[in-house]
């Protein structure tokens, strides 16, 4: 039996002039979903996980409903992946093989690491 709250087949939704709010289902810009995608593999995801959460801010709106702001918290996971990138880059040019490799820190030709 079907939850008399679901709906089968396509709806109409008029066009809109304005973009939809998150919470009417906007999805972050792919370079957020990168970024994310990034730092939530690293092993201290949870810091930036809190911290990402702290950023969000929930505002009244003008007719009493709350808008949740997503911009503070998105361009600390932008630059937060930028800057590991640029770490994670100068680390691997600088000793020519990547500081957490999956090699178990074997210089890329097999050798213990010097």
């Amino acid at each position: 039996m079907s939850s008399p709250h679901r709906r089968s087949g396509p709806h109409y939704t008029a066009p809109s002039t304005s973009p939809p709010a998150p919470s009417e289902g906007a999805a972050p810009h792919p370079d957020v979903v990168a970024a994310v995608e990034l730092l939530l593999a690293e092993p201290d995801a949870y810091l930036y996980r809190r911290r990402y959460l702290g950023l969000i801010t929930h505002t009244p709106g003008p007719d009493g409903t709350t808008v949740t702001d997503y911009t503070d918290a998105e361009k600390y996971f932008l630059t937060t992946a930028a800057r590991r990138k640029a770490a994670h880059r100068a680390a691997t040019l600088h000793t020519g093989h990547s500081p957490t490799p999956s090699n178990g820190g074997a210089n890329p030709d097999g050798q213990p690491g010097s």
